[in-house]
């Protein structure tokens, strides 16, 4: 017997323990879940960067924040490993990879994603 939507024979209609009618086409595994988990995540992710889009309040907080806050604790963290005994090369190859991180998390580069 075809189905409604002219596709050819309509799956088996079964029962379930509390006597529901199921579909045997909607069984979805753990994998379909996942898949369709995570794109739902994404898009909402994706919906929300761009609504948030690059207004300059956003730029001009992310300037405060480094300044005022970034800038004095970086600061502090690179004078506590110099006073420890680092050579000097060492807390620069630190506070580059630092920078790099920071730079690759405000762009969300795929860790940081």
């Amino acid at each position: 017997m075809p189905s409604d939507d002219g596709r050819g024979p309509a799956e088996p209609t079964t029962r379930d323990a509390d006597g529901d009618a199921t579909d045997a086409a909607t069984d979805l595994t753990e994998a379909d879940v996942e898949r369709i988990v995570r794109r739902v995540v994404r898009e909402e992710l994706d919906r929300a960067d761009r609504s948030r889009g690059s207004s300059p309040w956003t730029v001009l907080a992310g300037v405060f924040v480094g300044f005022a806050v970034i800038l004095p604790l970086s600061a502090l963290v690179l004078s506590s490993l110099l006073d420890v005994g680092l050579p000097v090369e060492a807390v620069g190859v630190l506070a580059l990879l630092a920078f790099l991180a920071l730079v690759a998390y405000g762009w969300r580069f795929p860790p940081f994603r």
